[in-house]
């Protein structure tokens, strides 16, 4: 078994190199899919009512993961309040997944897409972290033409993560650079994933 952390800021397609992995045949475990769920639970739910405010229910009285957003992934200090609320429950559950397939018996590359990643403890579990960048600008520009946001909340976002990856350069990391079209980033990815498949032969 090989543990693979992917993480990059907002709109950098760490995501998306996470699913071409998976379609290598890596197994996926989603960190932000997990969080998603994690919003029904009632006891994070009250911390985020209690931190954030009643201004992030939606009309049932569930917490409208949009709005939930808006706040917390335009301010640095917002950002950080909701990892605290969230880091443990996510990452036990991850835990849990990867202890059950390696009860299991899995012999395979287990990849974890999760953009706090540099923020977890569970960071260190991780054989090797697969870092994907791209120029702000760039991220900028995917935000506004692709996603739709304003100049200024696409830049809000930007920043609010950008502390989380100043200075994270961990010693076992690779970096995938996504500077120019899918066609690319997909060259570069696959280009790491036999580095990746190359570094997990030789842990066996």
């Amino acid at each position: 078994m090989y543990l693979v952390g992917i993480t990059g800021m907002i709109a950098s397609g760490k995501s998306t190199v996470a699913k071409l992995y998976k379609e290598m045949g890596a197994y996926l475990l989603d960190a932000d899919k997990i969080g998603h769920q994690l919003l029904n639970n009632n006891t994070i739910k009250k911390r985020i009512i209690d931190t954030f405010g009643r201004e992030v229910l939606d009309e049932k009285g569930a917490i409208d993961r949009k709005k939930l957003a808006d706040i917390v992934f335009s301010n640095g200090e917002k950002l950080e309040q909701l990892n605290e609320i969230t880091e443990k429950p996510i990452t036990s559950i991850l835990r849990e997944k990867i202890m059950e397939l390696q009860d299991a018996g899995f012999p395979g590359i287990i990849v974890i897409d999760a953009a706090l990643l540099p923020k977890w403890e569970l960071r260190k579990v991780m054989d090797v972290i697969v870092l994907v960048e791209s120029p702000k600008w760039q991220l900028k520009n995917r935000l506004v033409r692709q996603r739709g946001y304003a100049s200024d909340d696409a830049e809000r976002r930007i920043k609010a993560q950008e502390k989380i990856f100043v200075d994270f350069h961990p010693q076992k990391s690779i970096v995938v650079k996504n500077n120019g079209d899918f066609l690319e980033l997909s060259s570069n990815a696959m280009a790491v994933w036999m580095q990746i498949k190359e570094l997990a032969k030789k842990k066996k």
